[in-house]
């Protein structure tokens, strides 16, 4: 449901023109912040409850609030981002990132080998060993690192390499990736 949601975003022009569909964008963030923030919070609090020990209706509760309030939170957090882009000095802010999302799949697929490196057995094998606020860090650097060689790359080739090699065989042609520098 949230690939054809993205979809219809990108097919019927929303997205394109966000612009023109603020009202739209507004009430995103507004709601899905507003509603996502305590569903998930809500949802997070009861699974964390002792009772939920016993009581699996409970828990289930909670577990079904929190994955909702994660949904509804995603929303509002696509919607507060267009909505910032609908101003310029936000816009340009936000566009420094773009790099990371030109390189979306190349960046998945790193991020998910160097966490899987770190927290799995057939590497470090860290999991459960590193408190939450470590992680949040480890995050934290893997996203400015990549952003900083996003950029790099970017400035030297038209595409991430797993976006080149993608397009090479979604369509059967072999695309030049270094630029062409004139």
């Amino acid at each position: 449901p949230l690939f054809i949601l993205g979809y219809w975003f990108i097919l019927s022009g929303v997205l394109k023109n966000h612009q023109q569909h603020q009202t739209l964008f507004k009430s995103m963030a507004w709601i899905g912040l507003g509603l996502g923030f305590p569903l998930t919070i809500g949802g997070l609090l009861i699974t964390q409850h002792p009772a939920t020990e016993n009581i699996m209706l409970l828990f289930t509760t909670g577990s079904t609030l929190f994955f909702i309030g994660e949904y509804v939170l995603s929303a509002g957090y696509i919607g507060l981002v267009i909505s910032l882009l609908g101003s310029e000095n936000w816009a340009r802010y936000l566009n420094k990132f773009a790099p990371l999302g030109r390189m979306a799949l190349t960046n998945y697929i790193t991020h998910s080998v160097i966490l899987t490196s770190i927290f799995y057995g057939y590497a470090g094998g860290y999991f459960g060993e590193i408190p939450r606020a470590p992680q949040m860090l480890i995050v934290l650097v893997i996203i400015v690192l990549q952003l900083l060689l996003s950029r790099w790359w970017l400035k030297h080739y038209a595409y991430g390499p797993l976006e080149w090699l993608w397009r090479c065989l979604s369509y059967k042609k072999l695309y030049k990736l270094k630029k062409e520098y004139q």
